[in-house]
This record gives C-alpha cells, structure tokens and sequence, in this order.
C-alpha cells in the first residue's frame, strides 16, 4: 500500500523541482485524477506486452508479483455459460456479471457433462485465441475441443468470453482468474462530480511502484501544466525505469 499523503506530498516535489510555482497550483481533484489514470497505466506497462490478454507468467514473473494483488482467484468466479451458436457450439459468459471489474485474463476451466460423465473439469488454452483462427482449430482434430482431452478453446470480444465445445458435451460453468482494475484512490477535501465528499483512500499499488506511479503522473501533469523542462525530466526517468 501507498499512502495518498506520500504520494500527492511527492507528486508536489516533483512539479515544482525545476521550474517555479507558476502554473503549479493544480487542484487537488485533478491529482486525483491523474493519479487513478497512471495507475491504470502502469498495471498495462506490467502486462505482457506480446499479447494484451494474458499476463507474462514465464518470461515477466517480476511483472506478475507486481500485480499479483489483483490478481481474482478461479473459486471465486464462477460465470454460467449461454449457447450462442448451435452451429459452432459456441457459449457466452458474460464478463459484466463479475465483480470487481474485469480488466486482463489470465485462465479459466469449464465444467461439462457427456452422457453419464458428469462435471469434467475441461482446461481452455492458456492463450486467448484470434477471431480469425476459430474455425480453423475447430476443424483441427488436434486443437479442436475435446471432452476426453479435457480442453477447450476460448477467445474475448468486448465485454464476453466466447468457448467452445465439438458438440458432444455441454458446458454448465466456467471458473475464471483474472486481473482486475485497482482500486481508485481519493483524499478528502474536495466534492465529487456527483455531489459527494471525497474521502482519504490510500492506493494499494505496492510501495516498491511508487516511484514508477509519480513518473508516470508527473509526465501528465508537466504536459497540464505547460513545463516542457518538467515534461522532458519525466520522460527520461520513465525511460530509465523501462
């Protein structure tokens, strides 16, 4: 956990290190702000940047002990399954129906039943599938979905995972892990858009990623604020943290 105190106590620091007060005055709500949005920013710069979906698990196992708190384990998230195309076999879990908010996947398992076999676990590919590839693993005797195999294929679209079956066994639920949004921080002192007070919550990124959060919220707000010297310092810091 991160302070918010330490951080807006820095993030203050850090603006008016090379430049004079002028155009420094930033309101509170717009650290704020600035602050929730590179947070954001900075759980993406962990994740593996070869497929947007999926955390680097092998080759970024820092990255993952960096967001392991966010990480939403399978027992807790278990979605009920839609048939949304008799044709392919294909079934719909909705990622609306999960809370907190689903931001990255990681895994899931399906649990199915065929004839007398009854809630098989059935293992999706550990990498979401491209749109374009679908029909062709379908229609692969050695990718395509299996019951005895225990595995299955999933691929994402907007705010749903779509899996599949060969038509032979039919799923009942999926257990999904995922990377969820971090929480937003807040401080008292200022009113909401929606009429309410704001109040002090700290940010639970690791204190490890304070520096790399105020980089990253610095470069924002140099750019808010004008300060090309600011602008040009915070680029190169966040450089040197790449």
């Amino acid at each position: 956990m991160i302070e918010i105190d330490s951080l807006l106590y820095k993030l203050d620091q850090r603006l008016n290190k090379v430049a004079s007060n002028i155009h420094q005055q930033i309101p509170l709500e717009d650290k704020i702000l600035a602050l929730n949005e590179n947070q954001i920013k900075l759980v993406k710069t962990k994740i593996d940047p070869n497929n947007v979906y999926k955390l680097g698990l092998d080759a970024f196992k820092k990255r993952y002990q960096d967001l392991q708190f966010l990480v939403e384990n399978y027992e807790d998230h278990p979605l009920n399954l839609t048939l949304s195309d008799p044709y392919l076999n294909k079934y719909i879990a909705y990622l609306s129906d999960i809370t907190p908010e689903f931001m990255f996947y990681i895994d899931s398992y399906m649990i199915a039943d065929k004839e007398q076999c009854k809630n098989r676990v059935i293992w999706s590919n550990g990498d979401l599938i491209k749109h374009a590839d679908i029909t062709l693993l379908l229609n692969n005797t050695n990718y395509k979905p299996s019951f005895e195999y225990q595995e299955t294929i999933v691929d994402i679209s907007s705010s749903e995972l779509h899996y599949y079956t060969d038509g032979t066994f039919t799923p009942t639920k999926i257990y999904l892990s995922y990377i969820r949004y971090p929480y937003n921080m807040d401080k008292e002192g200022y009113v909401h858009f929606d009429g309410t007070d704001s109040v002090t919550i700290n940010c639970e990124l690791e204190k490890y990623l304070e520096d790399e959060l105020l980089d990253l919220t610095y470069l924002d707000l140099s750019l808010y604020t004008e300060n090309n010297e600011a602008t040009q310092a915070a680029r190169l810091k966040i450089t040197n943290n790449e």
